[in-house]
Parts: structure tokens; sequence; C-alpha cells
């Protein structure tokens, strides 16, 4: 892996977007470095209760899976996912997700953060 997660992301690991904004973020991050990548929406063991599933946004990037959100989270911080093991593999479908430029990246936080304190 030629970069880490913590070099890539620092500058927007206190953000709040949409989960889906979120996997757009980091889809134009990954590719303005030349990083291989698929955005994935997946079920998710609960914690708490393994019966209970919720479906969720991950960016696989090499051996690491970013998690985005749970789908219709509006406030999701970005977070690596050490617990692979939770994931319904069988549930797995890649998303065509548009690549932003990392102007309109800023757009999209600078968006985000007005209408979070209006």
């Amino acid at each position: 892996m030629s970069t880490d997660f913590e070099t890539l992301f620092s500058p927007y690991l206190g953000l709040r977007l949409s989960a889906f904004d979120n996997m757009k973020l980091i889809a134009a991050v990954l590719a303005e470095a030349n990083e291989s990548y698929d955005c994935i929406e997946a079920s998710v063991h609960c914690k708490d209760n393994l019966q209970v599933q919720q479906s969720g946004y991950f960016v696989r990037w090499h051996d690491r899976w970013v998690f985005c959100g749970v789908t219709n989270d509006y406030h999701a911080a970005i977070a690596l996912f050490t617990q692979i093991e939770q994931i319904n593999m069988a549930s797995i479908s890649v998303k065509d997700v548009p690549i932003m430029s990392m102007q309109q990246v800023s757009f999209m936080c600078i968006e985000s953060a007005h209408f979070d304190h209006c």
C-alpha cells in the first residue's frame, strides 16, 4: 500500500456527511492519489445483536475497509472498519460512484458545514 489511512484522510475525519457523500469523498481522495478501490454496499451485523443487520456503505481499499456509514445516515463519520467478520459477504453489491474533483469535494464540505449551522 503506497499510503496509509491517516495520511490521506486526516483532513476529513472530523467531517460528518451523509454516508453516500462520505463514499464519494473517499473515492475522490483515492482517485486523486491514484489508488485502486471499490465502493460497496453491504449488510453488517450489529455489535449487540448478531440477528440484526444494517445496510452500510464501505470503500474497500487494498486490504482495508473504510466505513462510510449506514445507508440512511445523514451525519456519519469516516472510519476504518476492522471487524470484517461482521460483514455479510453475500450481501455485497458494488456501487458506481461518480468521481469528484478535489474542488468539488471542497464545495461539498463547505455546503455541508453551512447547512449544519442553519
